[in-house]
């Protein structure tokens, strides 16, 4: 048998105990995603070697985060009795502009946005009117200075815009960990029981909110409508903005953004099975989230259409604010048609892909995904 490339969950878990000189890891489970994104990688990763102390490291953050969260609460035990207002949950296809809509209403003051840098390194909490030098949102910045001009036209980077939740439920090693080809976690994540991940999700955001109001949260990730109703049971009041697009260019776009943030291969990467397993996943999740809303009750979404964004920003905001119920400021409303101005269609150079490349077709993803065209009555983009 040829040695382990990469580390067991135990040796992962007793490497960080050992540098942090912490052992108390919190609630919720967390070790089986570990363990089984450890072994996908083991077994489904076609990375080049010299990515595995970034890969392994990113591994050892989010664990040693995981215990200095319980030390600042061991600290703070007062953070726990605070209240979370909404929150607010932009998800659906990504591609489909839940990027844009989620920057645009980070600028409301009234929204607290779950921002990286934060994320990254949630101890210490944020403080009220010291981030513009906190060291971890000067580094961000420096990052995303630093992003190459093909991802910058491919997505928006805001630095105090609400993001993906990718490193909170990577806390909780049942992320969707769309970053790295191991297909098999993919598969395991989909069906799994994310109940206490998102009970461990509300427990960082009671930690950031701490010292940094307001506490009406503004989420951002495409990936919750695999697991609608754990989020539910952990946010009740929780209500959902659901965007849409045309799959035929919502696949192929995404596919070739994963592919392009995975790190470097060795050798030459699968471009075809890249496409085929990107279709699959996301066709998955939005059965399961078409699923998820009856049971939850359609009262809790609003539909948003890309080209209703597109076309009529101001009357899509106002029907969003209507829905959740929240005053909308002309000011408000001004800095949403500033930001679409400036961040219009191109505005950082062309996001060049086809379905061909990543062995897909138009006719075949909208086959495929008829079910869902045929439910929200998606327009068709030639």
């Amino acid at each position: 048998m040829s040695p382990r490339r990469y580390p067991t969950a135990e040796t992962l878990l007793a490497e960080v105990v050992e540098s942090t000189g912490l052992s108390d890891f919190g609630p919720g489970d967390f070790r089986e995603g570990l363990g089984v994104l450890l072994d996908s990688l083991e077994k489904d990763g076609d990375l080049s070697p010299a990515t595995d102390d970034a890969v392994v490291g990113a591994f050892r953050r989010r664990l040693a985060n995981r215990l200095y969260v319980e030390q600042w609460y061991a600290s703070h035990p007062e953070i726990a009795d605070q209240t979370v207002r909404g929150p607010v949950d932009i998800h659906g296809l990504p591609r489909t502009g839940t990027t844009a809509l989620a920057n645009m209403m980070s600028l409301d003051p009234q929204m607290r946005p779950l921002r990286r840098w934060e994320q990254v390194a949630p101890v210490p909490p944020p403080a009220q009117g010291n981030e513009e030098n906190d060291p971890r949102r000067v580094q961000q910045a420096k990052e995303n200075a630093e992003v190459p001009a093909e991802l910058q036209a491919m997505h928006l980077y805001e630095l105090d815009a609400t993001m993906e939740d990718t490193d909170l439920l990577g806390m909780a090693f049942h992320g969707q960990q769309m970053t790295l080809p191991v297909w098999s976690y993919h598969a395991w994540w989909r069906d799994a029981d994310l109940t206490e991940t998102y009970e461990y999700h509300r427990r960082v955001c009671l930690l950031l909110q701490s010292q940094r109001p307001p506490n009406l949260w503004l989420f951002k990730a495409p990936h919750h409508k695999f697991h609608l109703e754990p989020l539910v049971a952990a946010y009740p009041d929780i209500r959902f903005i659901m965007t849409h697009r045309d799959p035929a260019k919502v696949v192929p776009s995404y596919s070739s953004i994963v592919s392009t943030v995975f790190p470097a291969p060795e050798g030459k990467r699968d471009f075809h099975r890249v496409g085929h397993e990107i279709s699959d996943h996301l066709r998955i999740g939005m059965e399961n989230a078409i699923a998820a809303r009856e049971r939850i009750g359609e009262d809790r979404f609003l539909d948003v259409h890309h080209h209703d964004v597109l076309s009529d920003l101001r009357g899509t905001m106002r029907r969003v604010y209507d829905f959740l119920g929240f005053d909308l400021t002309p000011e408000v409303e001004q800095t949403f048609m500033d930001y679409q101005e400036r961040n219009a269609t191109g505005a950082r150079g062309a996001h060049n892909y086809t379905p061909e490349q990543f062995g897909l077709t138009k006719a075949q993803l909208r086959s495929d995904y008829a079910f869902y065209i045929e439910r929200f009555d998606i327009r068709i983009d030639d």
